[in-house]
């Protein structure tokens, strides 16, 4: 098993089992640092010129920031999210977080139904679930680098924050030929 692999499986293992309690409180606090991200705000403000948030909705037992994209939903911030389209993945609109807005990946991960597509260069924040985090923006994914694709096309200046439980901030991360440094991380307490 190589090192990420073996880090890959530890962090599954941890994060599985917290308990509901404990995610509840992570999830909610990262949801309000979220909130008060000045760079994340200044980035995706309605009354600027309308760029998206580009989400990676979470698979299971990752951090749930829903309660977060409702917010800038209703604060009238257009949301993208990864949406497979048969070959590749690509960032769609996403209208809300109810069923009729929503259909699952081939990855088991929610995504949103209609393709509604915006093109990554357009995305100047975006919010980044995953499995483990170094506290200079090294990310560790799921192997693949699909979602990391779409990242690695955000413009220089895009603000991209990993969103994490604190046992997966790690001291290093192997790197891989898809992952994208991260801008900051923010990390549920």
């Amino acid at each position: 098993m190589s090192e990420k692999e073996t880090l890959r499986s530890k962090m599954k293992e941890l994060r599985n089992g917290l308990s509901p309690d404990s995610k509840a409180v992570a999830d909610a606090s990262v949801c309000e640092k979220l909130k008060a991200r000045k760079d994340v705000r200044e980035k995706i403000s309605p009354a600027g010129d309308g760029t998206p948030l580009a989400v990676y909705l979470a698979s299971p037992g990752e951090i749930n920031i829903d309660p977060y994209i409702e917010h800038v939903l209703r604060a009238g911030v257009e949301v993208v999210a990864p949406r497979w389209n048969g070959s590749t993945y690509e960032l769609a609109r996403l209208k809300g977080l109810d069923g009729a807005n929503l259909r699952t990946g081939p990855m088991g991960i929610r995504e949103p139904s209609e393709a509604d597509i915006v093109e990554p260069p357009q995305v100047h924040a975006w919010i980044v679930p995953g499995l483990a985090f170094t506290r200079d923006g090294k990310r560790l994914g799921y192997g693949g680098g699909w979602y990391d694709r779409l990242l690695a096309s955000a413009p220089a200046d895009a603000v991209k924050i990993g969103v994490a439980y604190p046992f997966q901030i790690a001291s290093d991360i192997p790197a891989g030929p898809h992952d994208i440094p991260l801008s900051g991380i923010v990390e549920g307490t």
